[in-house]
């Protein structure tokens, strides 16, 4: 599944995300926090203030995936003139038709660039960095508990017929799910990937905050009342079901709900690093407006409030 998810989301002529996707929002396929409301801004920029005091230092900002640059321009609408003219603001992201809009919706504030590595060297090490709806957006793998014990689960091409197919694995990634959902006929998935990434940048990153919110939960509540996973798609806010997706590959969005029981886990790797995991409304609830309809759906209970979560990593010295 991770396979068919790299080649429908991120192949160089025909994937999502690198030839198709050109709006987020109301006009595009799905919607993030950032093109509701600039809560999410307000609150990124209060943290990144009380970043900068702790470290003495003003910290540059480094986004992940930063989507059609509507988050970038709610930071800068946010800060003040002096912070905005002082402040450094470096996107990273993997499309290259992203990277193209993001430069050119973002001009003089912000440079673009294609791998966390490249950021942070500019950035000299030390960063204020933050993604939203990103560790969702990478190529999962899906395995299903069978028979006592744990089957891969992917696609399988005969007679020019897709259809569903699992085989035994022998080396299963490492995750928390496989511990708690060893339930007969369940499904989950494991952002392998995302955890790979991870690593690769994390020597690099000297100091600073790392922010990650996206939808998902701990692993004791993630897949309660899922037993088929959370393996979706998204064509035109419309949901779509695994069989729609390998239709309809190429032209939608494909996502799985986040284990933030293997980042916690991930973060907890880097000692000294202090690692927190609160819900999205917990997160942003300092910044609310009640006057906002827009605020109040980011932070409802039951809703985005809960089903997202924001895990934040500080970092005061280099490992």
């Amino acid at each position: 599944m991770a396979e068919f998810m790299e080649i429908a989301l991120y192949d160089e002529q025909q994937g999502y995300y690198s030839a198709r996707v050109q709006h987020i929002g109301y006009r595009g396929d799905f919607s993030t926090s950032a093109t509701q409301s600039d809560l999410l801004a307000r609150r990124l920029v209060a943290h990144w203030r009380q970043a900068c005091t702790a470290f003495g230092c003003p910290l540059p900002f480094i986004e992940f995936g930063g989507g059609n640059g509507d988050l970038a321009l709610g930071i800068a609408r946010q800060l003040s003139f002096w912070e905005r003219l002082r402040a450094r603001y470096y996107m990273v992201d993997r499309s290259p038709g992203l990277r193209r809009l993001q430069a050119m919706v973002g001009g003089h504030f912000v440079r673009v660039y294609a791998t966390p590595e490249a950021a942070l060297k500019h950035a000299g090490g030390k960063a204020f960095i933050f993604c939203n709806e990103l560790p969702d957006a990478f190529p999962a793998r899906q395995f299903t508990y069978r028979g006592g014990q744990w089957l891969e689960l992917g696609l399988s091409v005969r007679d020019g017929q897709i259809t569903e197919a699992a085989r035994p694995c022998p080396d299963l990634p490492e995750s928390s799910a496989f511990r708690r959902w060893c339930t007969e006929g369940q499904v989950i998935e494991v952002h392998e990937s995302y955890h790979r990434w991870y690593a690769q940048w994390q020597p690099h990153w000297q100091g600073g905050a790392f922010i990650t919110i996206d939808y998902g939960e701990p692993n004791d509540t993630l897949y309660h009342r899922r037993p088929a996973g959370t393996l979706r798609g998204y064509l035109a806010h419309t949901l779509l079901s695994k069989e729609e997706i390998i239709t309809t590959a190429g032209r939608c969005d494909i996502t799985a709900d986040v284990n933030f029981t293997d980042l916690q886990q991930l973060a907890a790797r880097n000692a000294g690093d202090l690692v927190q995991l609160c819900t999205q409304r917990d997160y942003l609830l300092p910044c609310v407006d009640p006057t906002n309809p827009a605020d109040a759906h980011l932070t409802a209970i039951p809703g985005a409030g809960d089903h997202f979560h924001v895990l934040t990593q500080h970092r005061f010295a280099q490992p």
